[in-house]
C-alpha cells in the first residue's frame, strides 16, 4: 500500500532512530527512551497510515524492559525482541512508502 511520498507527513527523526537501532548503531535502553520521548512529544496529527504503525511500536518499546531479572510478564520484551519490532515497524513504513 504505497502512498505519493510527497502526501506522507515527514517523520525523518522516527525513520533516522529506527534505522540507528535496527544498524546497532544505538542500543535498545537509548533507543526505547528516545522513542518513548519522541512519540510523547509529538504535537502533530499523523493519522492513517503513519500514526498506527508508530503507536503500536509505542506499545512495545513501553512493553521494553532493560534488567533481565526484571522481566516478570509474558509480554515484557528484551533487547532483541524490541529490534524484531522496529524491523516490523520499519519494514510497515517503507510498505506506506517511507523508502
Amino acid at each position: 500500500m504505497t502512498t505519493n511520498p510527497s502526501q506522507l507527513p515527514d517523520i525523518f527523526g522516527y525513520i533516522d532512530l529506527l534505522d540507528r537501532f535496527i544498524a546497532h548503531q544505538l542500543a535498545a535502553p537509548a533507543f526505547d527512551a528516545s522513542y518513548l520521548q519522541m512519540v510523547k512529544s509529538e504535537d502533530r496529527a499523523l493519522g492513517e497510515p503513519v500514526y498506527p504503525v508508530l503507536q503500536e511500536l509505542f506499545e512495545d518499546a513501553d512493553a521494553y524492559v532493560e534488567r533481565p531479572e526484571l522481566r516478570t510478564e509474558p509480554e515484557d520484551l528484551d533487547d532483541e525482541q524490541l529490534r524484531e519490532c522496529a524491523l516490523r515497524a520499519r519494514q510497515a513504513l517503507k510498505e506506506i512508502g517511507y523508502s
